[in-house]
């Protein structure tokens, strides 16, 4: 069991092949439990990329701290979206934009969007990355209609680098920060 990272309002489980394999099978509360969350019943599984999860995990097991994650907010123990890494660090499919990086991906649910929670668990986990693992490039992938991300990105001082077709979710447009030390601005948003 690998230990959740926490922020001010959430807490990021690792999600393990069992509890993955409940939530493919549409088990919220045996996922839940797990997890020691609560899963809304009206929000859609079919976002979270399982089944690719779950395939890297079977090929090797210590990627799990890497991948997904729930956001789970605190005070309810509400699953309030995921997050998580796509790879460990420098996967070859990056070597192109950020060989030294590692892709962040994220989802907050509809009901619990516009409060801030996906640029607090972004933080968390890239402070984890960064104080644990000593990583300092990051990368995400955003579609142009999405807004709110694109937004955050900026936010958060991501620049655009390029851009691609994925298979599943259209075209994409790459951003990457790189530092290397833990930037200022990112603390006072830990803060508040």
């Amino acid at each position: 069991m690998y230990p959740p990272i926490l922020s001010s309002r959430l807490i990021l489980p690792s999600m393990s092949l069992d509890v993955m394999d409940a939530l493919q099978n549409g088990d919220r509360i045996g996922a839940g439990r797990l997890m020691e969350c609560d899963i809304p019943t009206d929000v859609s599984l079919d976002d979270l990329p399982l089944a690719r999860r779950l395939e890297q995990l079977r090929v090797d097991a210590s990627e799990q701290p890497w991948l997904l994650r729930g956001m789970v907010e605190r005070r309810t123990g509400t699953m309030v979206g995921h997050i998580g890494f796509h790879t460990p660090p420098c996967p070859e499919y990056l070597a192109g934009i950020a060989p030294d990086g590692v892709e962040l991906g994220y989802t907050t649910f509809p009901d619990f969007r516009r409060q801030g929670f996906a640029t607090e668990a972004s933080l968390a986990l890239m402070f984890w990355a960064f104080s644990q693992h000593g990583q300092r490039c990051f990368v995400l992938s955003v579609s142009p209609q999405n807004f709110a991300s694109t937004a955050m990105a900026g936010s958060l001082g991501f620049v655009t680098c390029g851009s691609h077709v994925d298979d599943e979710d259209g075209v994409e447009i790459e951003f990457v920060r790189r530092f290397e030390t833990w930037p200022t601005d990112w603390k006072a948003k830990m803060a508040g």
